[in-house]
């Protein structure tokens, strides 16, 4: 029978509305079946000369809210607390679905206070996780997750990507919460302490002058 008509019941195999019921030992016993399946998206279109067109298959929503204690004399920032709501989608998986959100969030927390390839004269300057700061599980705290779901159309099961939104979602809320903080124009990422007590850019050598040590 066509396999949209096949459920699965108390461990059978159920065909149809006839009924007709069979075990899956019996249904394997001629051995495996097997079935493959192609799923192509609809057609995109390239950017124009305006820079119009039909490039993306679907669009991801997340929207961030970030909470932020600011040592306005010593220029360190902790963050006390995030909350995310996302469009995921249909949800496949609950705890796989947690795990990059989580993860999407404390990689875009690092990026607004943390991580910075120093380069100088072709030379990495801080080739070491001492010297390039990841965030650890003490800098990210417990994320409040709200997720949505909306199967996107045409889509196998109306599943949506997930783990790279947060990524670029997380950055901007944390970078706003601390310049509501200090009042200041924060206009790059990772947020050094020299931004937040206001002294001069300067070139240096020290990777910590440039982004570590927060």
């Amino acid at each position: 029978m066509p396999r949209r008509l096949l459920t699965l019941a108390g461990g059978e195999i159920v065909a149809g509305e006839a009924g007709v019921r069979m075990t899956l030992a019996d249904a394997l016993a001629d051995g495996p079946v097997e079935a493959v399946e192609v799923f192509r998206h609809r057609r995109t279109q390239p950017l124009d000369a305006d820079g119009q067109g039909d490039v993306h298959v679907a669009f991801a929503a997340a929207a961030h809210r970030a909470v932020v204690d600011v040592d306005v004399d010593l220029g360190l920032v902790r963050v006390v607390s995030m909350a995310l709501v996302q469009d995921v989608g249909t949800v496949l998986n609950p705890l796989s679905l947690r795990g990059q959100v989580e993860g999407g969030t404390a990689q875009g927390l690092g990026l607004a206070l943390m991580e910075e390839l120093v380069v100088r004269d072709g030379v990495v300057r801080n080739p070491t996780f001492h010297d390039y700061v990841l965030p650890s599980s003490a800098d990210v705290p417990e994320l409040d997750f709200v997720a949505l779901s909306h199967p996107q159309p045409g889509a196998p099961y109306g599943v949506k990507g997930v783990g790279e939104a947060p990524t670029c979602s997380a950055t901007p809320a944390v970078v706003a919460a601390v310049r509501d903080a200090v009042g200041r124009d924060l206009r790059r990422v990772p947020i050094r302490p020299q931004d937040l007590l206001g002294l001069d850019d300067h070139e240096s050598d020290d990777p910590e002058d440039v982004g570590g040590g927060q």
